[in-house]
């Protein structure tokens, strides 16, 4: 009976409507509920794509983001495809990998190294940073007036961080 009641309590028919010179007419147009309906599917990828919501950006989603589009410069000895768009998808998820039980212990990577971003992942990477302090100083070596520039830049950066604290 309440799904009933609960029905009856939406229907533009209330009891007594007998007694009205008219019928109440639906208060929406049909406009305005065709302009809501593009509005909720604005919000998913569509019926096709299980409904996919559209993804808040956030600081840590952008940082991601970043990274996988500059993936070529992370692994040089691999090739990819350049990006089509510049823009941020709309929709998208990003999703952790579980690791399988059967899977053997030693290939896997302990709670203490897993972290909660890509890009913090990257940086408590030991072999990343090795190759990267590598590539900086080859870059510095080939261009000395651009050395001077960075330092400079830095020693700025180091009193901003100063006068900070």
């Amino acid at each position: 009976m309440d799904a009933v009641d609960a029905l009856l309590s939406q229907s533009v028919l209330k009891p007594g409507f007998q007694k009205n010179y008219k019928v109440p007419v639906n208060e929406k147009s049909s406009k305005i509920i065709k302009r809501n309906k593009k509005k909720e599917e604005a919000k998913t990828k569509g019926k096709n794509w299980f409904n996919l919501p559209a993804t808040k950006l956030t600081d840590n989603v952008r940082h991601d983001l970043d990274l996988i589009r500059m993936r070529s410069a992370l692994d040089t000895k691999r090739f990819y495809k350049k990006n089509e768009t510049e823009a941020y998808p709309k929709y998208f998820q990003i999703g952790t990998v579980v690791d399988s039980p059967f899977e053997s212990k030693s290939g896997r990577l302990t709670n203490k190294e897993r972290k909660r971003t890509m890009v913090d992942e990257l940086l408590a990477d030991a072999e990343f940073k090795q190759t990267t302090k590598k590539r900086y100083k080859n870059i510095l070596m080939a261009n000395p007036k651009m050395a001077s520039k960075i330092r400079k830049e830095n020693r700025k950066m180091n009193k901003l961080k100063k006068k900070r604290k």
